[in-house]
């Protein structure tokens, strides 16, 4: 990828200057570069391919928009700036960025769903996961077509909001009614209700009593159960997290130099190079670090990467790293990410030594007696 930036511009030259029918032909030849490519480009090439194929594909015709749109739509690395300009063009060159596009995150489509038409409401109520904020937007603004789609859709989330909504639009049809009596996420079940009051208030227990304080924590028992999704790690999580002991590795926080080369591997899709860094960072191994970007809980990752006083935007390239290569969508981005804010360095500290004193006592627990 040498000189990648001022090859790319040699083209968009000879694209300028050349016969209008050949340029067409011209973008497919960058577009196949760019694919051919992938795995050598840093984000700064990726950037570059993007601005060139942007500059071509906006000086030609809808057509040739509208094979690069289908081109990239569903590869999870392509030029974000690019994709958002697609995602707002026309229907018929927005809707497989809009339906497809794994690199589109969640701030992307409020904004799009925010201002979009039916159309492209139409094409984001068809992805297979729509976060709540999302859906929102698009219940809020979508015509009676656009709502029999998402609520037939069992990737896209509802909140009771907009639950509540869709239950008084007048002169619903037959058929939305039953879509919706179908989803259970659309008549939860008392259980359901009290298990997320319970996630709910066991949050605030830990981050108001005992963890958000200057205090070290008292030496009373622990807690032998706990949501497994929230962050307090679970047990395979907190064995990933043993050597963070404070008994065994002071937590200091990632060198700012170090943490630059971690969210630029990670941005670039290089998973050896992504363990390597972080694993220097933690002083981990690198199978447990391996653990914790694709297969953990994301409460461990969260706590992971606080612990190490690292910045909202390194966890926020961790969770797209993540999405990525673990081919599974990260939920409700902007909750994370506020969590990960309202979190302190020590807080996080704290939960992984908790975490791992909790697993010692279960260990100790269920140890067989000796015959």
């Amino acid at each position: 990828m040498h000189r990648a930036r001022e090859c790319l511009n040699e083209i968009l030259e000879l694209y300028q200057t050349g016969p209008n029918e050949k340029r067409p032909e011209l973008l497919d030849r960058v577009a196949d570069l760019f694919f051919l490519t992938l795995d050598q480009q840093s984000t700064a090439d990726t950037d570059a391919f993007g601005d060139v194929m942007e500059r071509m594909a906006y000086d030609a015709d809808a057509i040739s928009r509208a094979h690069l749109s289908e081109r990239i739509a569903k590869n999870h690395t392509a030029p974000l700036a690019l994709l958002r300009r697609l995602a707002r063009d026309d229907i018929c060159i927005a809707r497989p960025v809009l339906q497809y596009s794994p690199c589109l995150r969640e701030g992307d489509l409020v904004s799009i769903s925010s201002e979009a038409e039916q159309d492209h409401l139409m094409a984001t109520a068809h992805r297979s996961q729509l976060s709540k904020p999302v859906t929102d937007i698009i219940v809020a603004r979508g015509e009676l077509d656009v709502l029999k789609i998402v609520i037939g859709n069992i990737g896209a989330e509802i909140s009771a909001e907009s639950r509540a909504k869709l239950s008084k639009i007048p002169g619903l049809q037959e058929d939305l009614q039953r879509a919706m009596s179908a989803r259970r996420d659309m008549t939860p079940s008392p259980m359901d209700r009290l298990k997320k009051l319970t996630e709910v208030e066991f949050w605030q227990q830990i981050t108001e009593a005992a963890l958000m304080t200057d205090d070290e924590p008292d030496q009373a028992q622990p807690a032998t159960q706990a949501p497994e999704e929230d962050v307090i790690l679970n047990e395979r999580d907190s064995r990933a997290l043993k050597n963070k002991s404070d008994k065994e590795i002071e937590i200091k926080p990632a060198p700012p130099a170090a943490e630059k080369l971690l969210v630029d591997a990670a941005r670039s899709g290089k998973i050896e190079d992504t363990v390597k860094i972080f694993s220097k960072i933690t002083h981990l191994d690198e199978a447990m670090i391996e653990h914790c970007l694709l297969e953990a809980h994301l409460p461990a990752l969260m706590v992971l990467c606080k612990a190490h006083s690292m910045a909202a935007a390194t966890f926020t390239a961790m969770l797209q790293f993540r999405e990525s290569h673990a081919r599974k969508p990260v939920k409700d981005t902007v909750g994370l990410l506020r969590r990960y804010d309202g979190m302190t360095p020590k807080t996080a500290q704290r939960i992984i030594r908790f975490s791992d004193k909790r697993r010692e006592l279960d260990g100790e627990l269920q140890e067989p007696e000796l015959t």
